[in-house]
């Protein structure tokens, strides 16, 4: 057992190649130097490491309880603010639980960025009918300031366009279409129904001012799980790119790598209906993820994407 207050002060490390222990030890009297965490002590008992293709992650058992911990280069400290703030404002609702943030900032002498957040263990099962109504109630959430949100955000690794606009068609086209098929031209991988795509995103979207409802932004099965105690089982969200929109944009995401159970959608409805013309804009809202991932991840998702064109009516 170990408490920071004890330590002395680490070397200088870096965060790729560092002990799990070492890294672990200076992010946490990082927080604490800098009264992100609180109390001033903590005795780490434990902790694991998580496998990740880009960043080092931990699951910490701390005396003062759980803790999770994302760390990567100094560079990704915006991508951590912006998930910082987002599961903030997804936390002001009181109607689904999230990984509470604890800390986010950046070790500059380690070439690191770090997010500390509240640890729940996770099951995949749990009351898919509660989520739903839980997800309806965020969304029940509107901001008065239009469709977007207070800062940058991520879905993945691509930035989101968040500047407020009046217009929902606009925004959705302007902000978040229109950006992807610039950045596949640039990465030499152009889609060529571009033109019919935003055309159709254009008349599609004609005439639709949904309320700009709180969203997840990325709301897909590897980012919601169930708190596994029996005797309070709860729905929990984490990984969010969340900003004010349409909030079928966050149901078409459930739609479309494998669809959630139906419990879901019926909790759902029985306290947001869905608007009869949402299947008509569910393959546009896809469009957006299959870009991104066509960005993000090439290959099939390309062919994907121009497929998906061709479902827009």
């Amino acid at each position: 057992m170990t408490s920071v207050r004890a330590l002395q002060k680490q070397p200088d490390i870096h965060w790729h190649n560092a002990s799990a222990d070492a890294l672990i030890h200076s992010i946490i009297q990082d927080a604490v130097d800098k009264k992100l965490l609180f109390p001033s002590t903590v005795n780490v008992l434990s902790f694991s490491q998580h496998q990740n293709d880009h960043q080092r992650q931990f699951s910490v058992q701390t005396e003062t309880g759980a803790l999770f911990i994302k760390c990567q280069g100094q560079d990704y400290a915006d991508h951590f603010k912006a998930e910082q703030a987002c599961l903030l404002r997804m936390m002001e609702t009181q109607t689904i639980a999230v990984c509470a943030p604890l800390a986010a900032a950046v070790i500059a002498e380690s070439g690191l960025s770090y997010l500390i957040l509240q640890h729940i263990p996770m099951a995949v099962h749990g009351d898919w009918f509660s989520a739903g109504q839980q997800l309806a109630q965020m969304h029940s959430h509107t901001s008065d300031q239009g469709y977007g949100f207070d800062l940058t955000t991520f879905c993945g690794e691509t930035p989101q366009d968040n500047r407020w606009s009046s217009n929902w068609s606009d925004f959705f086209i302007q902000q978040r279409l229109e950006p992807l098929f610039v950045e596949l031209e640039k990465a030499g991988t152009p889609l060529r129904e571009r033109d019919y795509a935003l055309t159709k995103a254009a008349d599609i979207l004609h005439g639709h001012q949904p309320a700009a409802a709180l969203l997840h932004g990325d709301l897909w099965s590897g980012n919601i799980g169930f708190n596994p105690d029996k005797q309070l089982s709860y729905p929990v969200l984490f990984d969010p790119s969340s900003y004010y929109g349409d909030a079928e944009t966050d149901l078409a995401m459930t739609e479309l790598f494998g669809r959630f159970p139906k419990k879901f959608y019926q909790g759902y409805e029985s306290l947001l209906p869905l608007d009869e013309e949402y299947q008509r804009r569910l393959p546009l809202y896809q469009l957006y993820h299959l870009l991104n991932h066509a960005l993000l991840f090439g290959a099939g998702y390309i062919s994907q994407s121009e497929c998906q064109i061709k479902y827009l009516a």
